[in-house]
């Protein structure tokens, strides 16, 4: 674990990052200039001056307590939580609670205790929540219940938390869309299938985090985004409270159905 030596941006705190999308974003925000703390269950790989390494479960809400000192006296500008697992595959029927509870552990309350213990210094700095949502949360996704049903939860507490911490703090959900993860992989082994084409760079998530981490618009705080999505462009109609109410707006969608 190297030793923090944070610069004036800040620090970014971002859940997940000994592998996938949370490894490329903390390397990504490093080389913008942040300092970057990584929770993971297994220590990041990450030789940095400005990363550091906290190694707990998320998905266990006693580890993130237990960590939550250790954040009280970081400079935290911003959270980013990434990290989640699929759960049971398989139909609803077949699936045990037990596990479905376990999904919903890691993929929402470790998540949401996380936040809680995050907000007071966001506030401090006007920083940033971004949550991490997926397939099966936005559209229904048949062997995915309990995925697509925690981060289907996790849409609805960033819309909620944008309303309740604005204006001080902005809070966004993301969907990556399909990255060369082990999500993907266990996707793909279960039956799923996935062209080439539609596998989405680490570069489109790093993207998109950044510009929401510095965006100053309030109207993007709530909105859940594709990184996909022409963001960056969006009219004043495309921002509108109005536009997304949980399902985020699917341009392929806006292709066969008249909304006006």
């Amino acid at each position: 674990m190297s030793t923090n030596h944070a610069p004036a941006r800040g620090t970014v705190v971002i859940t997940g990052t000994s592998r996938g999308i949370g490894f490329h974003l903390a390397r990504r925000f490093l080389a913008e200039g942040y300092a970057v703390t990584g929770i993971s269950r297994t220590e990041a790989q990450i030789d940095h001056p400005n990363f550091r390494s906290l190694t707990a479960d998320i998905g266990d809400i006693n580890a993130v307590k237990a960590i939550s000192h250790e954040l009280a006296e970081q400079p935290i500008v911003g959270l980013i939580n990434n990290a989640g697992f699929h759960g049971p595959i398989g139909p609803f029927e077949n699936a045990p609670i037990e596990e479905w509870v376990g999904t919903f552990n890691a993929n929402l309350f470790g998540a949401a205790a996380l936040s809680q213990a995050c907000i007071s210094a966001l506030r401090e700095r006007n920083g940033f929540i971004i949550f991490f949502s997926g397939g099966g949360s936005a559209f229904p996704r048949s062997n995915f219940s309990a995925y697509g049903v925690s981060k289907g939860a996790i849409i609805r507490l960033s819309e909620v938390l944008a309303k309740e911490l604005a204006p001080n703090v902005f809070v966004y959900c993301v969907a990556p869309g399909p990255n060369r993860t082990v999500l993907l992989e266990e996707a793909v082994c279960s039956g799923e299938t996935v062209r080439d084409e539609d596998i989405v760079d680490f570069e489109y998530p790093e993207r998109l985090c950044l510009f929401l981490a510095n965006n100053r618009d309030p109207r993007y705080s709530g909105k859940f985004i594709h990184v996909m999505d022409s963001y960056e462009e969006w009219s004043d109609a495309q921002l509108d409270d109005d536009a997304y109410t949980l399902r985020r707006i699917d341009p392929r969608t806006l292709q066969r159905v008249n909304l006006t």
